[in-house]
């Protein structure tokens, strides 16, 4: 198996932060210096802070749910969650490319007296993770996997979902893309310095499509998408959903890989030719929810079904680009009725706005539409991108 070059990684996340973003730093070689029982209550003090602040709310939705249950951390720091977890019941293997790392989550672990429900796992540079059970009830990403790239985190987690039950939970914490923006949408390489220090090699935001597409192409449900504290962290709760173990031999990942370009075909568009979508963009109809643009997906969507044994359901990512106002974008069932609970808002911004609709379970979309969201006022669009794909 090919490998990938971690030392750069190693280096820097041999130090974590104090149980908070706003704690500071220490390395876990100078938590290994330490006398047991200093050790102790110094990893303590920080898992206390960690517990009380802005993440304390994960005991609250969780322990109920890990109790009993077979968890993999991926990233596992200073096992802060993962210890938690376990004086609630669960079972935790913790994964991380540190060896520091996992050694002093080992050591707190034995002076608890709860080492039999820990398991650990040092990440080579191969990224495998073959040598861990297929057992798992939920597999914990906190805050780890968003610090190295996409195409480095795509093997690595494909590798660790095959050890997922199926319908089991896929649970991560992100930086959204609104705090990219905020801090200066700056390359990757030189964000985490922005985000985690000086020495982070890497930062890069992710919204819940972009976990999407690095698990493609198992099927995902969504429990949970929501950002906290102020637009820094966005939380994930994932299911995969299906009966089987995942084994990406068992997918059509060239199909899955399929997009059609909604904009390139004028026949499909009821409201302008395609220039207009992407020029100056089109001023909606006055009235609150006025319809100012539709796209049939009759066509498209044949070209889709055509080519798929099976097709569960579609999605259709769209960049839209809002100066004035606010608009819907949504979906119209076969029998011409609007999805609402498929619709997504984009309000006037400074750049585009990449979203994605899904309709899985609920039969095929007929058409796509844009509509004004302000009651007052005639909102202005462009459409710069819409492509229509299976849904994953």
């Amino acid at each position: 198996m090919a490998t990938v070059g971690l030392a750069s990684y190693r280096e820097k996340w041999r130090e974590a932060p104090r149980g908070s973003d706003t704690d500071g730093r220490i390395f876990s070689s100078e938590l290994l210096a330490m006398s047991d029982d200093v050790f102790l209550s110094t990893w303590q003090a920080m898992a206390s802070r960690r517990y009380e602040g802005e993440l304390g709310w994960l005991g609250t939705l969780y322990f109920d749910t890990f109790r009993d249950r077979n968890v993999a951390e991926l990233g596992s720091g200073l096992g802060f969650d993962g210890i938690r977890f376990i004086e609630r019941g669960a079972a935790w293997t913790f994964c991380d490319i540190v060896p520091d790392n996992l050694a002093v989550i080992r050591r707190v672990a034995t002076l608890k007296g709860i080492a039999g429900r820990a398991r650990f796992h040092a990440i080579g540079d191969d990224l495998s993770f073959a040598a861990l059970p297929a057992d798992y009830d939920a597999i914990w990403v906190f805050g780890s996997i968003h610090h190295v790239p996409f195409e480095v985190a795509r093997r690595e987690a494909l590798d660790l979902l095959g050890h997922l039950k199926p319908r089991g939970r896929w649970m991560e914490l992100v930086y959204p893309r609104e705090r990219w923006l905020r801090e200066g949408a700056l390359p990757f390489d030189q964000w985490g310095k922005v985000t985690d220090g000086e020495r982070t090699p890497w930062a890069e935001w992710h919204d819940v499509e972009k976990v999407r597409s690095r698990l493609l192409p198992a099927p995902l449900r969504t429990v949970l998408d929501f950002e906290f504290c102020s637009h820094n962290y966005r939380w994930f709760d994932l299911v995969y959903a299906a009966d089987e173990p995942f084994r990406i031999d068992d997918y059509d990942v060239r199909l899955l890989s399929r997009k059609l370009d909604l904009l390139a075909a004028s026949p499909h568009l009821e409201t302008g030719a395609r220039q207009q979508w992407l020029g100056k963009g089109i001023v909606c109809p006055a009235g609150m929810f006025a319809r100012a643009a539709t796209i049939d997906l009759d066509a498209p969507l044949r070209a889709l079904v055509d080519a798929a044994a099976s097709l569960p359901g579609v999605a259709v990512d769209v960049e839209c680009r809002v100066t004035r106002g606010a608009v819907g974008i949504g979906l119209v069932d076969a029998g011409g009725a609007y999805l609402p609970g498929a619709e997504i808002s984009v309000e006037e911004g400074p750049d585009s706005r990449l979203i994605t609709l899904r309709a899985v379970g609920i039969g095929l979309p007929e058409k796509l539409v844009v509509r004004n969201l302000r009651a007052r006022g005639r909102s202005r669009f462009a459409l710069v991108k819409a492509e229509l794909r299976p849904a994953n």
